[in-house]
């Protein structure tokens, strides 16, 4: 599910190879397993800079969900779960992430192409640098399955993309181009798909040109400044907020996710759901 490959001295390669499934994430399994990665090689004294890729034409296409992460927390059909598993579950899930990326010690460079849409679209808000192949689509589709405009990662994403374009983006999930992004200061360059990775290392070389203390002492700067910001509150706020959005009540005319998935199948359920915003626009 996840590759781990030391391809010069100060630089690794985390990849999420599950392209069959566009390497959608699977909770918490691949959860466990990045989170594994990212602490090999923040362990490693000799790594300074890793790069977060995804095998196959797309980065990654969010969360798989055959299996939501609240199920994997063990909600049952027909059953209330614990608020207290909920809590537990989601902080397990979102530590996995933030404590590998934010919080972490070595400098992350997200390089995506194809479908970089869900987790993967937090992955891409949460890197320190952000290269993309000319064919990268970012959307944070979760909005659309009722998380509306509350996004786990949403003071980065409103730190990355401005408050209105932000929002936009969390309230419609439509797409955002890698030109778009380019053209807003977010991506810090584009490339085509076949150079991908070729940028990707050239951005990487650049950062392991600095000595390994200061590396780190400036992602402790970086991270200070988000402490001030609020950051480490949100997330807190976050482990809380994920589990009253799974036991919200659903109105008869709204869209609900679970209840059409079981119906119809996960794929057929969120292109109903994509139907909604798309025939208003917002592809």
């Amino acid at each position: 599910m996840v590759l781990y490959e030391i391809v010069e001295k100060h630089i690794a390669i985390i990849t999420l190879n599950r392209p069959h499934r566009r390497n959608a994430i699977l909770t918490p399994e691949m959860n466990i397993v990045l989170q594994e990665t990212f602490l090999r090689a923040q362990d490693d004294d000799a790594v300074k800079v890793i790069i977060l890729a995804g095998s196959g034409t797309d980065f990654c296409s969010g969360e798989d969900t055959s299996k939501t992460p609240v199920e994997s927390y063990g909600l049952k059909k027909g059953q209330r779960l614990p608020q207290s598993l909920r809590m537990r579950g989601f902080r397990k899930t979102l530590n996995s992430t933030q404590e590998s990326m934010t919080w972490g010690d070595k400098v992350v460079i997200a390089a995506c192409q194809g479908c970089t849409y869900g987790q993967g679209f937090s992955f891409a808000m949460m890197a320190d640098l952000l290269v993309l192949a000319d064919d990268a689509k970012l959307a944070r589709r979760q909005s659309r399955i009722g998380f509306a405009a509350f996004d786990t990662q949403l003071p980065m994403t409103l730190l990355r993309l401005g408050l209105n374009r932000g929002m936009e983006a969390l309230l419609t999930g439509r797409t955002i181009t890698a030109k778009e992004l380019l053209d807003w200061g977010v991506a810090n360059s584009v490339v085509k798909a076949e150079n991908l990775m070729d940028e990707a290392m050239r951005y990487a070389r650049a950062v392991a040109a600095h000595s390994t203390d200061n590396l780190m002492l400036g992602k402790r700067a970086y991270q200070q400044y988000l402490h001030g910001l609020g950051f480490a509150a949100f997330q807190n706020f976050a482990t809380v907020a994920h589990p009253l959005f799974t036991n919200v009540v659903w109105r008869e005319d709204e869209k609900n996710f679970l209840r059409e998935r079981d119906r119809v199948g996960g794929k057929d359920a969120m292109k109903n759901l994509n139907k909604v915003w798309e025939d208003l626009g917002f592809e």
